[in-house]
């Protein structure tokens, strides 16, 4: 069977290519793969500079809420000419996957069916991916997909075998790099493990990824070794929690690349754990270029720190900064996020953590809060009313929540954003 699978338009306020790459397909492909299939990678965020910016086509927000924000709704990623051209030179197809990622973004899932469908008709339509598995009600109301996936692929192989009538597995196991998907980008992103062993009450990483597994090492090198001979330089790691059993992952990992004499820049745009750093850590990740290097805070008030999941405090930031400053690290190349927009956060907390960070003499970045279904925040919020799951998930999107939910002074908060920026 030939099967085609889809990375939607990205349809938001705002985005950046962040090294994006579509990982879950990619794994999918395997799969799909080692039954017999043909497979067919369509990327609506291909190609596109990273870092960088995806094209910006300003396009009509879909929904009839009045919105206090001047910035306009777009889609991000390729023309839709380029989509359709793209479709058309390599159909047919069996059967289509649709991924999708952050829930507020469905519209780009959205236009994507509309899309198959006006080209192939009654195709089957295969719909997993974040926003599926958060939000499957909402996607089996309103996306025409024959089948919704939530949860890990390996939770749904039966499903989709069942559903597509696939057979048992006919060829070996082959890594999805070694099948015609790469588009010749200068980056790549990788993950050396998948799922969070932590439990932080706004996450929903063991929802979406269940639980925590460490990756074969041996084959994330291969994967690496591939990434550089396509003549990737960059690299970003997009495990949620990178530095766990460091010196049995990432580090003999970065050592093999480093007897290769294989040089990289990598990246975390993913927090890491700062209670994870020691002089060892630092001084290895300073010897393989790092060259962007995130810490996640949220916030610096301890009790909040605590409620939150307890995965860090003030003092592992502080250590964490100081291992790499004495490594060699540039104060440009680390950056700490924090979390604005929490229930019950007041703006005095983020001004407050927005001058300790500054304090460190690094930069604060900060990232509005979003609610997430299934996740301890999200329920204290549908306590009190203000979320569930009949509302539209664009509303939770981060742009928008804090302004329709908190009620924060909106000049006084837009000075708090100039003051996080001017440290840059």
């Amino acid at each position: 069977m030939r099967f085609l699978l889809v990375n939607p338009w990205i349809a938001d306020f705002a985005a950046y290519n962040f090294w994006v790459r579509p990982l879950g397909l990619y794994a999918l492909a395997e799969w799909l793969y080692s039954l017999g299939a043909d497979i067919h990678l369509l990327d609506c965020l291909s190609p596109f500079p990273a870092p960088g910016r995806f094209k910006r086509v300003p396009v009509p927000l879909p929904i009839q809420e009045r919105i206090p924000i001047k910035r306009s709704f777009a889609r991000y990623g390729i023309d839709l000419s380029e989509f359709r051209h793209r479709l058309g030179c390599a159909m047919p197809f069996d059967a289509v996957f649709i991924t999708s990622v952050m829930s507020y973004w469905y519209p780009g899932v959205s236009w994507v069916v509309e899309e198959i469908r006006r080209a192939m008709g009654n195709v089957p339509i295969i719909l997993g991916g974040i926003y599926a598995t958060l939000w499957k009600e909402h996607a089996m109301e309103h996306m025409d997909v024959d089948v919704v996936c939530s949860g890990p692929l390996r939770e749904n192989t039966k499903k989709i075998a069942d559903f597509l009538g696939l057979g048992d597995r006919i060829r070996q196991w082959r890594p999805w790099y070694r099948l015609p998907l790469w588009d010749g980008a200068d980056y790549g992103a990788v993950r050396t493990a998948v799922g969070c062993p932590f439990r932080c009450t706004y996450c929903a990483s063991r929802i979406v990824s269940g639980s925590f597994r460490q990756r074969n090492i041996e084959q994330v090198l291969e994967e690496m070794v591939f990434l550089y001979n396509k003549g990737a330089r960059q690299i970003a790691f997009y495990d949620d929690a990178l530095l766990v059993d460091f010196d049995s992952r990432l580090g003999p990992l970065l050592e093999r690349l480093e007897s290769k004499r294989i040089r990289l820049e990598f990246h975390t745009p993913n927090g890491l754990h700062a209670r994870f750093f020691n002089r060892d850590v630092a001084l290895r990740l300073v010897r393989s270029d790092f060259k962007t290097v995130r810490l996640s805070l949220e916030t610096v008030n301890p009790k909040r720190q605590k409620d939150t999941g307890g995965k860090v405090t003030s003092q592992d930031l502080e250590r964490a900064i100081d291992c790499l400053l004495a490594a060699g690290m540039s104060r440009d190349c680390i950056g700490v996020y924090l979390l604005v927009g929490l229930p019950d956060q007041d703006l005095e907390e983020i001004e407050e953590s927005i001058l300790y960070v500054q304090s460190l003499g690094v930069r604060p970045y900060l990232a509005e809060f979003s609610p997430i279904p299934g996740t301890l925040d999200w329920q204290r919020l549908e306590r009190k009313n203000i979320v569930s799951k009949n509302m539209d998930p664009l509303l939770t999107n981060n742009t928008i929540f804090y302004r329709l939910y908190k009620d924060y002074d909106t000049e006084r908060f837009r000075r708090l954003k100039r003051l996080a920026a001017s440290s840059a």
